[in-house]
C-alpha cells in the first residue's frame, strides 16, 4: 500500500480527520499552426530518360529473392503410459483388507489407499462411527496387519468432548497440506448444529502423532493467502449480528500458532446490514463495508462533519487500488462521556500497486461519536507496523 488507509485533513472545528491518498496527476497539450507549403514550380518541358539507362532501374538496387521456406519435420512426443494394476493384485489388497476390518468390527464409511508414512507404500486410512451415546467418529490406519487408531485430544473435565466428530461424514485428505515435507492426514468433523471440527494427523519416529486439533462454532477451513504453499487454518467463532470472529493460526516449522485475527461475515448473502449499536459494531462495519467494495455505506458510517468535510467523490477516489481489508483486534479504549468512545483495532490493507499486492498492517485508534442514527467515525490516528508484499493473494 503506497499510502496509509486514512490520512488526516483540516476541517472546521475542533479535532482531526484521516482521509484517503488522493493521486491526481494532470496532462497538458498545446496545438501548433501547421505551415502551408506552396508546390515546386512545374518544368517548361519534360526531360527525357538516357536512352542508356533508366532513372528507376538506376536508383533502385535489384532485389534478392525471398527464400523458400523448409519444413522441418518434429517427432511427435510419446507420453508415459499410467502403470497398469493387476486386477488380481488389486482384489487381493482390498479383500486383505476387508478382512482385516472384519476382525476389528468395523464398517468404514470410507477408506483410501495413500502412503501416509514415507515408505514408498500405501496404506489404508479410513473412517467409522463408533457406537455409543453419542456415536463418535474414529479414524484409522491399517499397515499391512498392523493397526494404528488415528485418536483426539481427551477434553478437560467439564467441557463437551467431540471426539472427531459426532457425524457420519467422510471428510479425509491426505497431503503435505504444511510444507513440511511429509504428508498429514486431515481429518475434518461436525458436531451439534454448526461446530466444526480438524485434526491434523502425520507420522513420525514410529507413531502416527496429532499435530494439532481445532475446534469452531462456525467452521473450520484452510487457505494459503501468502503463497508459501503452507495452508493456513483458520478457526472460526460466531461474533453475532451475522458476524464471525476468525482466528488464523500458521505452521512455523514445529507447531501451529496464532499469527492475526479479524472479522468476517457469517454468510455471504447480500445484502450486509451494518450494524452500528455500539462503537466496536460500527468500526468493524465500516471495514467491513471496505472489504466489500461497499464504499457509499462506509462513507455512510462517517459522521455528518466528517462527510461536510469532504465529498463521497473525492473520498472515494483514494480506495482505487484497494483489493481487500481485513480488521482485528476491535476493543473500545476509553469513553469521555456517552457520546464520544475511542475504538482501538488493527487492519490489513491490500493494494494493487503496479501489479504487485502490498500489504500493510496498520494500528488505528477511531474517535467514534454517537448519533440518532448509531455510532459514526468522526477521526482517527494511525501508525503504520508493517508492509510486505504479498507474493500470492486469495
Amino acid at each position: 500500500m503506497t499510502a496509509p488507509l486514512v490520512r488526516k485533513a483540516k476541517r472546521s472545528g475542533s479535532g482531526s480527520f484521516f482521509l484517503p491518498l488522493v493521486a491526481c496527476l494532470l496532462s497538458l497539450s498545446a496545438c501548433f499552426p501547421v505551415p502551408t507549403l506552396s508546390p515546386p514550380p512545374s518544368p517548361s518541358r519534360p526531360i527525357s530518360p538516357s536512352p542508356s539507362s533508366s532513372p528507376l532501374s538506376a536508383s533502385l538496387p535489384t532485389s534478392t529473392p525471398t527464400p523458400a521456406a523448409t519444413r522441418t519435420s518434429v517427432p511427435t512426443p510419446t507420453s508415459t503410459p499410467a502403470p497398469t494394476l493387476d486386477p488380481s493384485v488389486a482384489a487381493a489388497i482390498v479383500a486383505k483388507g476387508r478382512a482385516r476390518l472384519a476382525e476389528e468390527g468395523v464398517e468404514p464409511l470410507c477408506l483410501r489407499w495413500e502412503d501416509t508414512d514415507g515408505d514408498g507404500e500405501a496404506e489404508w486410512v479410513g473412517l467409522y462411527l463408533r457406537p455409543g451415546e453419542p456415536s463418535q467418529l474414529a479414524a484409522f490406519v491399517l499397515d499391512g496387519e498392523t493397526w494404528h487408531d488415528l485418536r483426539p485430544l481427551k477434553k478437560e473435565p467439564g467441557k463437551k468432548d467431540y471426539g472427531l466428530g459426532e457425524y457420519p461424514t467422510c471428510e479425509l485428505d491426505v497431503r503435505d497440506t504444511n510444507a513440511d515435507g511429509r504428508v498429514e492426514i486431515l481429518i475434518w468433523g461436525h458436531a451439534e448444529a454448526s461446530i466444526g471440527l480438524l485434526h491434523i494427523f502425520a507420522w513420525d519416529d514410529g507413531a502416527y502423532v496429532l499435530l494439532a486439533p481445532f475446534e469452531g462454532d462456525a467452521g473450520v477451513r484452510l487457505e494459503n493467502a501468502d503463497g508459501d504453499l503452507a495452508e493456513e487454518v483458520s478457526v472460526r467463532y460466531k461474533a453475532g449480528d451475522g458476524l464471525v470472529w476468525e482466528a488464523v493460526h500458521t505452521w512455523d516449522g514445529a507447531n501451529y500458532g496464532w499469527t492475526w485475527e479479524r472479522y468476517d461475515w457469517l454468510y455471504l448473502d447480500r445484502p450486509h446490514a451494518y450494524r452500528t449499536d455500539t462503537p466496536e459494531r460500527a468500526v468493524i462495519s465500516f471495514y467491513l463495508a471496505l472489504d466489500d467494495h461497499d464504499l457509499p455505506g462506509a462513507y455512510g458510517l462517517l459522521s455528518a462533519s466528517t462527510q461536510a468535510a469532504q465529498s463521497y467523490g473525492a473520498w472515494a477516489v483514494g480506495f482505487v487500488t484497494t483489493v481487500a481489508v481485513e480488521v482485528g483486534a476491535v476493543h473500545e479504549l476509553a469513553r469521555s462521556d456517552e457520546d464520544t468512545a475511542v475504538v482501538a483495532a488493527q487492519v490489513r490493507a491490500y493494494d494493487n500497486v503496479d501489479g504487485r499486492v502490498i500489504a500493510t498492517l496498520w494500528d488505528v485508534d477511531w474517535t467514534v461519536v454517537q448519533t440518532p442514527d448509531g455510532w459514526r467515525l468522526e477521526s482517527a490516528d494511525t501508525a503504520q507496523l508493517d508492509q510486505w508484499e504479498s507474493s500470492y493473494y486469495r
